[in-house]
């Protein structure tokens, strides 16, 4: 997809574009170049990444789940912002690392490894079973279960919206996506 231009967007696509670009300084990257396109998706996937920064789930788990499911579509883009955000939040470079390889990260918080198992089972099989639920259910509750199924939908629109954009990530970005 063409990144449109501000000159080439209908009303409500540049009123949008303009306060994004007011409010964050950039616009035209990434899932952003598809999401121009829809400006009432581009305003609800905004609100939903604003609802991340303050829900029931650690920023790093928020960055687990993330992992996952950019890396679950292959999503070049997403995997090296999303690499990049999770090591500023704390989350350690072998978990991101072992998550990009497909493998099984070592945890050394319990609620940050079954927050991984239900988000991996949940893009793996589209639900969760009884073990992983009760553990889940033990572990994290209810709210949090609800967090990571809306924080994988969230992650899926922007994976597969800068895959469809045909976003590429800077060829020296330090996380590079797997193939």
């Amino acid at each position: 997809m063409p990144v449109l231009s501000p000159d080439k967007m209908d009303a409500a696509q540049r009123t949008l574009h303009d306060e994004i670009l007011a409010r964050t300084g950039r616009v035209g990257r990434g899932p952003a170049i598809g999401y121009a396109y829809s400006p009432g998706l581009w305003k609800l996937h905004n609100a939903f990444s604003a609802h991340l920064l303050d829900c029931s789930l650690t920023p790093t788990q928020v960055r687990i789940v993330s992992l996952l499911t950019v890396r679950h579509w292959r999503a070049a883009y997403p995997w090296g912002a999303q690499s990049a955000t999770a090591a500023a939040a704390g989350l350690d470079r072998a978990v991101i690392d072992a998550i990009n390889a497909g493998g099984q990260p070592e945890f050394a918080d319990e609620s940050d490894e079954v927050v991984h198992a239900v988000a991996r089972e949940l893009l793996a099989t589209g639900t969760l079973g009884d073990g992983i639920f009760q553990r889940a259910e033990a572990t994290i509750g209810y709210r949090r279960i609800a967090d990571i199924v809306g924080a994988i939908g969230h992650f899926c629109t922007t994976a597969m919206m800068a895959n469809v954009a045909g976003a590429e990530p800077p060829a020296d970005s330090p996380y590079q996506l797997m193939t």
